[in-house]
């Protein structure tokens, strides 16, 4: 008989769109935004846990530019999000769909951990006086 696993659940919450001046840049963005989210995934797999990353899975059926199935999405990704151990913010800009989902992880008291590549030894040091309460890591 098998045993049931118990891996720890992490919430991917990083850029999705494309924003920028130009279609091209946007573009490009977009592509980076999915490849950081994809190495992310990757990076939480090898780590023995379960990556829940709605923005890799529910654009795949969802159309995200019709703003009602854009919607369902964020919606069906919030259930996710209920099921997670914690949630792992990636990078320094915060779009809204991840500001609210931040929001929600923490009214229902899922830890979040914020993830910002490259910061230099200044930013790191005020992280630690202006944020206390904050868990900021480096995922290399």
């Amino acid at each position: 008989m098998e045993t049931k696993m118990k891996a720890k659940k992490i919430f991917v919450c990083s850029p999705f769109r494309g924003i920028a001046d130009t279609e091209e840049k946007a573009k490009a963005n977009y592509q980076h935004n999915i490849a950081l989210a994809k190495a992310v995934c990757r990076y939480i797999t090898g780590k023995g846990a379960v990556p829940y990353c709605p923005h890799l899975y529910f654009p795949r059926f969802l159309i995200d530019s019709n703003p009602d199935e854009r919607q369902t999405g964020m919606t069906m990704g919030l259930t996710w999000l209920a099921q997670c151990d914690e949630l792992w913010v990636i990078g320094r800009h915060i779009t809204e769909g991840m500001g609210r989902e931040i929001a929600k992880a923490e009214e229902w008291g899922i830890p979040v951990k914020r993830y910002v590549g490259k910061r230099c030894p200044e930013e790191r040091l005020l992280d630690a006086i202006l944020y206390p309460e904050i868990d900021f890591h480096e995922l290399v």
